[in-house]
């Protein structure tokens, strides 16, 4: 086998180039789902790339919304299914002035591919991608059946996703699914994420007079922004404690076996807060408790306020409207359809009934069990692959829809990438190393190989 899987290896090392460049080319592919930008482009694109890798693919299009791209490889060897989930849209790109060359460039420096999408989620999928070929090339076969589920709207909170997987239930049956995203620590440790908090997105809005007004009629005219900020005030204070009523009482605490696994990641906070320019956490929150705050405690962010005027200078009005737009982020137990009818009404028995609430992508908090064997076995792979010990995360501080593989087909979930610390997920200057990408496409080679003997 060893033999075998260096072939692989071989293949792999031989094709970096010709890897990378596919890469590239999905990387300037603009798909930017909050905007509708180039997204239907970038689906046929992706469809393109599954087909010139040998899946039989189709898009899903649901009634609304962006197409999911869907692809499979039947394995002759064996019964057993491995399914990708990834998507091939990506965050807007501004501020476009902090970018060193061109968003969508795909621009090489360094031994990094810099654009937006490079490592979130565009070159996970094309390693996934090449590993099949890899395998597709060398033994002509696969050792599982291979599915890929690339989604266009995760981005926006995949709101149609769900639809999709119930319409299409026995299309997309698997037995174990590996997620979007994930990659190597600082030490070149292979991190597994088990899990995702929930999310939901809201947008807070005051109207006030039907236009600016002069400010020397602020004692008579309702002030849109001081509104607002009176209510947000009534949402968290200073000691970051979330005051709507009943937020906290489906938490669920971490199990004990979890918190075993907490401690023992490895945790540069004085590396992390030096990168963020920041003398310290939140609270003065330090070592295992400020990571278990991060993985486990839930939390709601002011994303963005917009307010009157902002330019050079001054001009005395008060303003006609006042926005922010805010995100929970959820553990077990809570749900975004409970929190978001707590919130509406808190403000409302607050006085706030005037406040327009909108509701934004949501998906629920899901982990799986730190005990499950397909965690074992990607981890054993992990480590094998690297040659350093993988660090397993029980529940990741970001989100996603991966409650609806967990509740809707029963799988277990393992989130595995080939980031890398600095790859600027969300930011400015996103990149993908190269030799990243090219060991994360050698360890999906290996795990489809591993998956098919697994017990």
């Amino acid at each position: 086998m060893k033999r075998q899987l260096e072939n692989v290896y071989e293949y792999i090392d031989g094709n970096t180039r010709d890897f990378v460049e596919t890469l590239i080319r999905l990387v300037r592919q603009p798909s930017i789902s909050a905007k509708g930008e180039g997204v239907k482009e970038c689906a046929e694109l992706v469809e393109k790339i599954m087909r010139e890798t040998g899946l039989e693919t189709k898009l899903i299009q649901p009634a609304e919304g962006n197409p999911l791209v869907y692809g499979e490889i039947k394995s002759k060897e064996s019964d057993k299914t491995l399914m990708f989930y990834n998507h091939y849209d990506v965050q807007p790109p501004e501020p476009i002035e902090q970018w060193i060359s061109g968003p969508f460039s795909g621009e090489i420096r360094e031994g990094k591919i810099y654009g937006r999408g490079a490592s979130d989620n565009k070159g996970n999928l094309v390693s996934r991608l090449k590993a099949v070929e890899a395998l597709l090339k060398i033994f002509g076969e696969l050792p599982v059946n291979v599915k890929f589920v690339v989604d266009g709207e995760e981005e926006i909170g995949s709101p149609h996703l769900k639809q999709i997987i119930e319409k299409h239930k026995e299309l997309f049956a698997a037995d174990a699914v590996i997620w979007e995203f994930g990659g190597t620590n600082r030490k070149g440790n292979p991190c597994l994420y088990l899990g995702l908090k929930g999310i939901l997105s809201v947008e807070l809005q005051v109207e006030g007079a039907v236009r600016d007004v002069h400010s020397a009629n602020a004692p008579l005219v309702p002030n849109p922004a001081w509104r607002l900020a009176w209510a947000l005030n009534l949402i968290k204070n200073e000691r970051e404690e979330i005051l709507i009523e009943g937020f906290y009482e489906n938490v669920r605490p971490p199990l004990p076996e979890e918190l075993q696994y907490v401690e023992k990641i490895p945790f540069d906070e004085e590396e992390w807060k030096e990168e963020l320019g920041l003398k310290e956490f939140l609270l003065k929150r330090s070592g295992v408790e400020a990571l278990k705050a991060l993985l486990y405690q839930p939390s709601c962010t002011i994303n963005g306020m917009i307010s009157g005027y902002t330019g050079v200078g001054s001009k005395t009005i008060v303003p006609k409207t006042a926005m922010a737009k805010l995100d929970f982020r959820l553990v077990p137990n809570q749900t975004p359809s409970e929190i978001f009818r707590k919130l509406v009404n808190h403000l409302r028995n607050s006085g706030f009934k005037d406040i327009k609430i909108t509701k934004y992508g949501s998906t629920e908090p899901v982990k799986t069990s730190i005990t499950h064997k397909f965690v074992k076995t990607v981890a054993e792979t992990a480590e094998k692959v690297y040659g350093k010990q993988a660090v397993i995360y029980p529940l990741s501080p970001g989100s996603g829809p991966m409650h609806l593989f967990k509740q809707v087909l029963g799988c277990p979930i393992v989130s595995v990438g080939c980031s890398h610390p600095e790859s600027n997920t969300h930011a400015p200057n996103e990149n993908l190393e190269i030799k990243s990408f090219i060991k994360g496409t050698m360890f999906i080679a290996t795990l489809l190989w591993d998956f098919a003997s697994s017990s």
